[in-house]
């Protein structure tokens, strides 16, 4: 039923649009990260469709950290640092440096089914977000199926 949703959003076919890459800037400049995307999680691939500047592309599900943030829809899920984290060992990105830090906001449907992220990551360790950055990330990523598409 999830999956059918990711689907039927359209956002897979919005790979890197404009409209999408803007509200991850508007992450990472509001969280003061190294990087902001859009993660949707579908079958076994977790897909970035929009970036704050490089990594779009299709990902393993079973090392995703946005697989875990979908798990709890109406929670903002926070790693301050990836190194202490167990869970997240075996994602390259963790492993080589590029991600010590990762908050997502879930990318929630109407119905309550969770399609993806808005997620945001750091090189270096970092505190967990406040309240008011959670409230902030999570009103971007509700922004993400409200955008419609860039024109071209």
């Amino acid at each position: 039923m999830r999956n059918a949703a990711v689907y039927a959003s359209g956002l897979l076919e919005r790979m890197n649009d404009p409209a999408l890459n803007d509200i991850a800037l508007s992450a990472k400049e509001l969280l003061h990260v190294d990087w902001a995307g859009i993660a949707l999680i579908v079958d076994d691939l977790q897909i970035v469709i929009a970036s704050s500047g490089g990594q779009i592309g299709r990902y393993e599900r079973a090392r995703s950290m946005s697989a875990h943030a979908i798990l709890a829809p109406d929670a903002i899920f926070c790693v301050p640092d990836t190194r202490v984290a167990e869970a997240f060992g075996s994602n390259p990105f963790v492993r080589v440096g590029l991600i010590r830090f990762f908050a997502a906001a879930p990318i929630v449907t109407a119905a309550g089914l969770p399609l993806g992220v808005l997620c945001v990551s750091s090189r270096t360790q970092r505190r967990a977000i406040n309240e008011a950055e959670a409230d902030a990330l999570q009103s971007l990523a509700a922004r993400v199926l409200d955008t419609p598409p860039a024109q071209s």
